[in-house]
């Protein structure tokens, strides 16, 4: 089976689709990826008529039997090449204009959420990553026998207990507790991660390298006491899936992906947004219950391993390329 990966500018898209592209030919699939080079936020008028050229270019050239978008942009393009070639097209989004404007300040992108609709609706099928995304999708009209919840996955063979772990920092012959966070923080997460930290002396707070390749990540996350991420809204919950694959107790922010690959008190636990008192409380609580942070890290080793690994997301991907190929309407 040939499939035609396309992302637009988001890093994140970008991102996704490498990661994807890697499971598919572990899986044994033909994969052609399509990224647009332009400058992010450039716009739907300056990049979707150059995308859409060079699909239709490529297409015409090998014909995969299936396109999967990622992004507004991307999935407005594939469409639109797809369109006379009669080919059918899945799309994720990640971050969806509504969710944005729901966690976050400012009014709804309403250009955004028009595209985005126009896209969801016009797609052979929808691919959201979280059940909140999904809900959203459906109030757009998207049918739920088209709309697929399929997580991020996370490279089980790299992100895992075992291995190499960056040395502790030591005061007067004693490790300092590690409190490890994302890459990328938001001015709002920043203040909150930074007031709770205030909270909890003696701890140190480290951010995982931005850029940086997944075996340095790793040996970062294995020597993590605790991993924070608290955003005020996580399309896709990456981080916090590479924490609990290495075997890391985590407290993140309650929304988005986060509320489904967290089961409160059991793999790690979850917290409000912008609320830095509780983040603090619950970072004490952790370093304090040491049996708690162990049964935490084991539970959630175990989730990520068995709902997140790469090699599951991948073969639900898979079935639903499969379905579109032939005509068929998967069960949501």
């Amino acid at each position: 089976m040939r499939i035609a990966l396309v992302a637009g500018t988001d890093m994140a898209d970008a991102e996704e689709l490498r990661e994807l592209a890697a499971g598919l030919r572990e899986a044994g699939l033909a994969v052609s990826e399509h990224e647009l080079d332009a400058p992010a936020g450039a716009g739907v008028q300056a990049t979707v008529p150059a995308l859409t050229g060079a699909l239709r270019l490529a297409w015409a050239q090998a014909r995969p039997d299936a396109v999967h978008a990622f992004g507004r942009e991307a999935g407005l393009a594939a469409l639109a090449a797809a369109r006379d070639a009669g080919l059918p097209v899945v799309t994720s989004f990640g971050a969806l204009a509504v969710a944005e404007r729901r966690h976050g300040p400012g009014p709804l992108p309403l250009e955004q959420a028009r595209l985005e609709r126009a896209v969801a609706t016009a797609s052979g099928a929808v691919i959201a990553a979280s059940c909140e995304e999904a809900e959203d999708l459906a109030r757009m009209g998207v049918s739920r026998r088209r709309l697929h919840v399929i997580p991020p996955g996370v490279d089980t063979s790299v992100f895992t207990p075992d291995g190499v772990a960056v040395p502790p920092t030591r005061r007067d012959g004693r490790a300092k507790p590690r409190i490890v966070t994302a890459a990328a923080m938001d001015d709002e997460q920043s203040a909150t991660t930074a007031r709770a930290m205030a909270a909890i002396p003696g701890a140190e707070l480290v951010a995982c390298p931005p850029g940086a390749p997944a075996s340095e990540v790793a040996a970062l996350l294995r020597s993590a006491d605790v991993f924070v991420d608290v955003p005020g809204y996580s399309a896709r919950g990456t981080a916090v899936l590479q924490a609990m694959a290495c075997g890391v107790p985590v407290i993140a922010s309650a929304g988005g992906a986060h509320a489904d690959m967290i089961i409160d008190g059991t793999t790690g636990l979850l917290v409000p947004a912008g609320r830095p008192d509780l983040l603090a409380a619950r970072i004490r609580h952790l370093l304090r219950h040491p049996l708690l942070r162990q049964a935490c890290a084991v539970a959630a080793t175990d989730r990520a391993r068995c709902r997140y690994s790469r090699d599951r997301v991948t073969a639900e991907t898979i079935a639903v390329y499969e379905a579109l190929a032939q005509g068929e309407s998967l069960a949501a």
